[in-house]
């Protein structure tokens, strides 16, 4: 299904489901190698797992919502851009509170995040929850966003099919 958008051009939605595919993956399979691998430190697979998983993370996440936001610029899909997918605390300095994190912001915090942080707890002890922690600043304000990577995932992916 090829559709109709705003410019001449038309992403490769296949590639970019792949990608979004991949980084649900890597996020459900992170306690099934945790099992597998037990208390033990050394364990081949905990050992790649450490080396490779933020670079990964950090890889998908980024492409993935660069893809997202084009898509979105391109589709004008209002609906999908203000699905929730986590929580921004827009001035962590003013400790203003929080509010719910769009789809279409939380793939700008990802854009512009200087800090990407996989886990809230030490990631080398515990598998992965379905959270990252975003950190930037925009001005002299610093923000924090806690994004939801199945609620992220699943905007994604109706970005991606053209369905609200």
């Amino acid at each position: 299904m090829i559709a109709s958008g705003r410019n001449n051009f038309e992403l490769n939605a296949a590639i970019a489901l792949r990608d979004v595919y991949r980084l649900f993956l890597l996020f459900a399979g992170d306690e099934r190698i945790f099992d597998l691998a037990g208390a033990d430190r050394e364990d081949p697979l905990r050992l790649m797992r450490n080396d490779l998983f933020v670079d990964e993370i950090t890889h998908l996440l980024i492409g993935t919502a660069i893809a997202n936001r084009i898509q979105l610029e391109h589709m004008g899909a209002a609906e999908i851009a203000d699905a929730a997918c986590g929580e921004l605390q827009p001035d962590v300095l003013e400790d203003k509170g929080s509010q719910k994190l769009g789809f279409r912001e939380a793939c700008n915090k990802i854009v512009h995040a200087i800090h990407i942080v996989p886990d809230r707890g030490n990631p080398a002890e515990n598998p992965l929850t379905s959270e990252v922690k975003l950190r930037g600043h925009k001005g002299k304000q610093a923000w924090v966003a806690y994004l939801n990577i199945p609620q992220y995932v699943r905007a994604s992916v109706l970005n991606f099919r053209g369905q609200p």
